[in-house]
């Protein structure tokens, strides 16, 4: 039988470090409610594979007794076998792919060796694209703050100016007036800053 004979679907699952589970991609909405039954029951081979650092191989669903509630459940779906292996970084599980068939099969060391393969390549992949997705996330963070600063400052400024107050009670006119008005203290600022603006023409 060739690998892809009977394929089911595939689907990439990431845990994420508190543990939440997710898919990041199915190649159907069989192969997604697979994966959505192991997250729910808490159980299943791509969780084992991830909590263990191993391939996880099951030949048939109907015969294999290591996860007996959702063996059950996902045999409506069409699924009878599947190989999940777990991708690793540093050593440490982050998530695992798997492959899913509607035939039970025999799952040759051949196969899991190639899927461990391809993990290795997606892995690299995906631990490039968190990488740059935490340091957009952080530029976006940083790029905000300063602006906050900047909108608080020119406020703080302009109060000192029309109130004859000082560095300090400036601001502290400002955080009492979000306080006492349930805002935030960019959005007082940003009020003191339209206040001084000329009226439209």
């Amino acid at each position: 039988m060739a690998v892809d004979d009977e394929l089911a679907g595939a689907g990439v699952t990431l845990v994420d470090p508190d543990g939440r589970r997710s898919s990041a991609a199915s190649t159907n909405a069989d192969s997604a409610a697979a994966d959505a039954l192991q997250y729910e029951l808490g159980q299943g081979p791509c969780l084992s594979a991830w909590a263990s650092g191993q391939p996880v191989a099951v030949e048939d669903v109907r015969a294999d007794l290591r996860w007996p509630e959702w063996s059950t459940a996902v045999e409506p779906l069409g699924v009878r076998a599947c190989v999940s292996v777990p991708l690793l970084t540093g050593g440490l599980a982050f998530g695992a792919i798997k492959v899913y068939w509607d035939k039970s099969m025999v799952i040759t060391p051949r196969l899991v060796r190639l899927m461990e393969l391809f993990a290795a390549q997606a892995a690299i992949f995906l631990v490039n694209v968190q990488a740059r997705e935490r340091v957009r996330t952080l530029s976006e963070q940083l790029k905000s703050a300063l602006a906050q600063r900047d909108v608080i400052g020119t406020a703080k400024g302009i109060t000192m100016s029309s109130q004859g107050l000082g560095e300090q009670a400036a601001m502290r006119h400002l955080m009492t007036k979000a306080r006492d008005e349930n805002r935030t203290l960019r959005d007082v600022a940003e009020e003191v800053i339209e206040s001084m603006a000329p009226p439209a023409t």
